[in-house]
């Protein structure tokens, strides 16, 4: 399987996809430091703000890794200051990206 940039857009649009299913709602702030540094949208759920990327990883390791980050202070939010609270391979099938985000909002 080849990872280009299309695929990992992808993925990481399922994830901001399945935040919105299980009930985070898109937040508009960071729009500064979004632009700036390619940060992605941040989502609130019950109190916390997420965030997903894409790891940076040596070179010679061939798997790409999306990475989510959380945080639970609204003004660290604001500037996109998140803690990263998980990553797993970009390649994991939807339902284990699905049973990954359910264990991350506590629904598991």
């Amino acid at each position: 399987m080849e990872f280009t940039e299309e695929f990992i857009e992808e993925r990481l649009q399922f994830v901001e996809k399945l935040f919105e299913e299980f009930g985070a709602e898109p937040q508009e702030i960071n729009e500064k430091n979004r632009n700036k540094f390619g940060q992605r949208k941040i989502y609130k759920y019950e109190g916390k703000y997420y965030r997903t990327g894409k790891l940076e990883v040596d070179e010679d390791d061939e798997k790409p890794y999306i990475v989510v980050s959380c945080t639970d202070n609204e003004d660290y939010a604001k500037v996109g200051l998140l803690d990263d609270v998980d990553a797993f391979e970009a390649d994991l099938s939807d339902k284990s990206i699905e049973c990954k985000v359910k264990d991350l909002f506590g629904m598991e």
